[in-house]
């Protein structure tokens, strides 16, 4: 019988749901937990003042928050490998 009638651009509205969907799914949405730099050294057996070196020459990421300085451990941990 009869066919409806496809809007053309249903195809891609549809695959446009997808990919937001899919983008909405890889977000990770739990905070994260930023640590002291105390709390950094601690966690990597590391002399505080290895922690204090890094962040000033920019090879770990820090977050500043005014005048504090704090890491996420996972950021960190991703950073010391590349």
């Amino acid at each position: 019988m009869n066919e409806p009638v496809r809007n053309p651009f249903d195809a891609i509205l549809e695959a446009f749901r997808q990919i937001v969907r899919e983008e909405i799914t890889a977000r990770d949405t739990t905070p994260k937990e930023l640590l002291t730099a105390k709390e950094l050294a601690n966690r990597l057996k590391l002399p505080l003042s290895w922690v204090y070196e890094q962040s000033r020459q920019g090879n770990i990421p820090t977050h500043r928050l005014g005048r504090y300085i704090r890491f996420d451990f996972q950021e960190v941990l991703t950073q010391k490998k590349n």
